[in-house]
């Protein structure tokens, strides 16, 4: 996975704190610690779009009469399916607090 708050590139087996489940499920970058997730409305889409276009090619694989109206339907479900999974990312549903570094004196060296 990458974080699209720090830019590093992380495992699933190195994410050690996880909240929530299901698809409101978030987890926390182990290099920034910003807690990342997806969003749930796409995630459904996704798998409407899914289950609607495999059940619609079973139905008009087994019943040939059905096939005008299969065909069109499952197109439209896959579809839908691939304009979902492209918008689907990791998204920073909580950014960490940033550490004010109190640079002053590095800046009055070089005024």
């Amino acid at each position: 996975m990458l974080c699209p708050h720090c830019s590093h590139s992380f495992r699933a087996q190195q994410v050690s704190a996880q909240r929530g489940k299901g698809l409101e499920a978030q987890v926390q970058c182990p290099h920034c610690e910003a807690w990342l997730g997806r969003s749930a409305a796409l995630m459904r889409l996704k798998m409407l779009g899914f289950y609607l276009g495999l059940v619609m090619l079973v139905v008009g694989y087994f019943l040939p009469e059905w096939r005008n109206l299969t065909t069109p339907v499952a197109i439209f479900a896959v579809m839908i399916l691939l304009v979902s999974h492209m918008m689907d990312h990791l998204k920073v549903t909580q950014a960490p607090l940033r550490q004010e570094v109190d640079d002053s004196e590095h800046r009055q060296k070089y005024r």
